[in-house]
């Protein structure tokens, strides 16, 4: 067993009964950050004077989440985080990129189209843009929970090398 493997399973032990999964050694309260943007987006649907709250949201690391969170497992959540084992984390962190990047056009698609007394809870823009969300979130939710497969070739890019995962590939992560 190398020195990597130890802490991991160190922190496995220390994760057991608390917040953080004690198999990818990551939390769940980290979601908590997109589905209030989600929940802001889908109010500023309905209500425009909602605007200014969502275009305040900014994207927050894992990291920075829990530096900035109030939780009593923020400082294990926080160590345990960088041996989280990568096919966890850094299919996570792929996902939360897609998250800001699909939460940072709605705002913009907002900025553009939403007149100050006129919502559109219509918008097909919007409604798919939240579906999206809500869907990787949800994806989120289930690799902070274990559900990715430990040699997933959905972690190789097309042309063979890793890198950021599209859409497709996220998908075929869960079938």
């Amino acid at each position: 067993m190398n020195v990597a493997t130890s802490v991991r399973e160190t922190f496995r032990l220390r994760a057991r009964n608390t917040n953080i999964n004690d198999l990818t050694l990551l939390a769940t309260d980290y979601l908590n950050h997109f589905n209030e943007a989600l929940m802001l987006a889908e109010m500023v649907a309905d209500m425009p004077e909602m605007l200014e709250d969502f275009s305040d949201w900014q994207p927050c690391s894992y990291l920075d989440h829990f530096r900035q969170s109030g939780i009593a497992d923020r400082e294990l959540a926080i160590e345990a985080y960088p041996y989280s084992p990568p096919e966890y984390r850094l299919t996570l962190e792929r996902i939360t990129q897609q998250l800001d990047d699909e939460i940072q056009g709605l705002q913009q698609h907002f900025r553009e189209t939403l007149t100050a007394n006129e919502a559109n809870s219509e918008d097909a823009a919007v409604v798919a843009r939240c579906q999206t969300i809500r869907g990787l979130i949800d994806k989120a939710g289930g690799i902070i929970n274990g559900y990715v497969p430990k040699a997933s070739p959905a972690l190789v890019r097309k042309d063979g090398k890793e890198g950021p995962l599209d859409q497709e590939a996220i998908s075929a992560l869960f079938g």
